[in-house]
């Protein structure tokens, strides 16, 4: 049997049911790969995911209209990585059988991790959508990024993912055990047209409106540099919006990375006929996600860089790095205010 039959060719009935422990033991080249990725994902997007919401709890320079969609983020984010991910090792290694002996077990896990996903996703797109209105439209930026609007906004994105959950009531969809990801989400073949439109909102229009968002934003300020330089100056000195643009930026491509391989698997295979290696490797794949928005953070965006090494810095640790950080704004904007103690 070559790759591809191995992989795209196997039939229903010659699905794998593996019990407690088996997965591990007969398919440990595939078994131990997965279960450490899904450790690690899970113990350092939980740190991550934790640190983002402490630095703007302590911190007030970071906190903007914006960082509602943060927090909204990061929470989402959290809920993927302390009960998703460890709840998805537990499924590789204990087997279907255990979530059948505790009723509805697998059905909760799976519901909760959709919405969770969708409020993740269209999270990202809210925020790229208030860069685009801070910079190409911002007198009435303030208009539609009130802090009420922002809130009801992130209600709404768990509203989204709350009714393609409700839908399985109607007979549309479902969550259970799937045997080819083993883990505990959404049932793909319940309802084909449902999955199509599953994908859709949780994938695709997330990509969409993200991708326009920064395209905008890119021909606005391309077209029009001259015109705008002061405006985008005035901008950053209140929102810090070239760091927090890149940051997303970069998120985007790594949400896109992660997830548009899932949403093609999902549509692709209406037969059920892949192999359950390619469904855990793209769902572990996808699920890597909520664990690096953090490390982007701490990499592009020199606020949240300096929150978390405060916060994580014993008190001669924060002298010290006080001292260097009031060197470097010191050399970097040549300016007597500068050189204060620096506060977040």
């Amino acid at each position: 049997m070559d790759i591809n039959s191995s992989l795209f060719n196997v039939t229903v009935s010659d699905e794998i049911v593996f019990g407690r422990h088996q997965f591990v033991r007969e398919r440990p080249e595939v078994a131990i790969p997965c279960l450490i990725i899904l450790c690690l994902a899970a113990i350092i997007g939980t740190f991550g995911n934790i640190l983002i919401l402490l630095a703007i709890w302590k911190y007030k320079k970071l906190r903007h209209v914006e960082t509602i969609f943060i927090v909204n983020l990061a929470l989402s984010d959290l809920f993927v990585t302390t009960i998703g991910d460890p709840m998805s090792i537990l499924a590789k290694l204990e087997g279907e059988d255990f979530f059948d002996s505790i009723p509805h077990l697998c059905r909760i896990i799976g519901s909760l991790c959709t919405v969770s996903c969708v409020s993740s996703l269209m999270s990202i797109s809210a925020l790229s959508f208030n860069r685009y209105f801070l910079i190409c439209h911002y007198n009435i930026y303030k208009t539609i990024f009130t802090k009420k609007n922002c809130v009801v906004m992130c209600f709404m994105f768990y509203t989204v993912g709350l009714t393609l959950v409700l839908l399985n009531l109607a007979g549309y969809g479902g969550h259970n055990f799937d045997r080819r990801s083993l883990e505990c989400i959404w049932d793909r073949m319940a309802t084909y047209p449902y999955t199509v439109v599953f994908s859709i909102f949780l994938v695709w229009i997330p990509i969409t409106v993200t991708g326009f968002s920064f395209l905008g934003l890119y021909c606005f300020v391309h077209k029009k540099h001259k015109n705008v330089e002061k405006q985008i100056r005035k901008i950053e000195k209140e929102h810090h919006t070239s760091a927090l643009a890149k940051s997303l930026f970069i998120i985007y491509a790594v949400f896109t990375t992660c997830w548009i391989p899932y949403s093609l698997l999902i549509v692709l295979d209406s037969e059920d006929s892949f192999s359950h290696e390619v469904h855990i490797y793209i769902t572990v794949f996808a699920h890597l996600h909520p664990s690096i928005n953090w490390i982007v953070y701490y990499l592009t965006n020199r606020n949240f860089s300096k929150a978390f090494r405060r916060i994580l810095c014993t008190k001669t640790c924060a002298k010290k790095l006080a001292t260097v950080l009031e060197s470097t704004s010191s050399t970097e904007y040549k300016t007597p205010t500068s050189m204060s103690a620096s506060k977040i």
